[in-house]
């Protein structure tokens, strides 16, 4: 089944045009070959975004710009769009501050042998039910299980020490995220470059 976010080569050219159309000085002059190349570049540097996300960028670069957006300016405005659906640190803190109580009855059951799997299980589906966000700062179940068995005087230190690094973990994230569609956006121009030299 055809998922209906999933970016197509068909949406690329819906891009372009739609940027033809807005602006004097646009990707119109190009010959078949050079627009067939604009396209597939396009289409592997956004491809792993959300279609619906990737149409929200590119009308939001043409409300912002009287020149011709290109993929770099359309890239960046995707990770505004991205960054802004992030949960606040104080949405993330009341979310693992959520799960707590659930964790720590369940740690409880560590200590009895013939329940140690089956606490395990349930813990491990606790964790993977955290966000992605929020993950970077509970790094596993057993970190989980650590701030649950905290006292209260432990976690308003915890609380501290989240909300002093959340931030830098988050740069982190994006910026690791960054490199990696960078280095995708590099091996599919080179990809792009090799099929030309071979036809």
């Amino acid at each position: 089944m055809e998922n209906n976010n999933e970016l197509t080569q068909k949406d690329i050219v819906r891009i372009i045009t739609i940027l033809n159309l807005n602006y004097t000085e646009n990707y119109g002059n190009y010959g078949e070959e050079e627009t067939k190349q604009l396209r597939d570049y396009w289409f592997e540097s956004l491809k792993t975004y959300p279609r619906d996300i990737i149409f929200n960028a590119v009308r939001k670069s043409i409300e912002k710009s009287e020149f011709i957006p290109k993929l770099s300016t359309i890239l960046a405005e995707i990770e505004n769009i991205l960054n802004a659906k992030m949960p606040s640190d104080d949405e993330l803190w009341a979310e693992l501050n959520s799960v707590l109580p659930r964790v720590y009855d369940l740690s409880r059951y560590l200590a009895y042998p013939q329940y140690v799997k089956w606490a395990n299980e349930k813990l491990e589906a606790v964790y993977a039910g955290l966000s992605e966000e929020l993950k970077l700062f509970v790094v596993n179940r057993s970190t989980l299980v650590d701030i649950a068995e905290m006292s209260p005087e432990s976690l308003q230190f915890e609380r501290t020490r989240f909300f002093k690094q959340m931030p830098v973990l988050k740069k982190h994230k994006i910026d690791k995220d960054a490199a990696q569609k960078f280095v995708a956006q590099i091996n599919g121009a080179q990809a792009l470059l090799q099929n030309k030299d071979k036809k």
